[in-house]
């Protein structure tokens, strides 16, 4: 009897947990952090860029960033002479940044297409 009441016990506090969160993805972590090569920075993918003040004079600061991925990944390569597959079923193109970040363009003292949080 007590052993039947203990397993109902157990198995409604299981139910009443909430949902684990999703793993971070390894390529963010680390953006920000102050580096002085690329192999500073927490992942492979992730370049460290140099700051530099209003005159374009470098500064002796630099930061991790994630690049963004480009505009031709996860497309169709053309082939002089190859058939083209004009179906209707292509794929959509993946993401430039990972969720919950977004891609700001080159440009205005940014050097690189970088996925900043949103």
């Amino acid at each position: 009897m007590h052993f039947l009441l203990a397993a109902l016990i157990l198995a409604a506090s299981s139910d009443a947990r909430s949902s684990p969160k999703p793993p971070r993805d390894p390529s963010t972590a680390g953006l920000g952090k102050s580096c002085k090569k690329n192999g500073d920075c927490k992942h492979g993918s992730q370049r460290c860029v140099q700051q530099s003040d209003a005159n374009g004079k470098p500064l002796n600061r630099a930061f991790c960033v994630l690049p963004c991925a480009s505009f031709e990944a996860g497309t169709q390569r053309a082939l002089p002479g190859a058939p083209v597959d004009v179906s209707g079923k292509s794929r959509k193109p993946p993401p430039r940044c990972p969720t919950k970040y977004q891609c700001r363009s080159a440009g205005s003292g940014v050097p690189i297409d970088m996925c900043v949080k949103q």
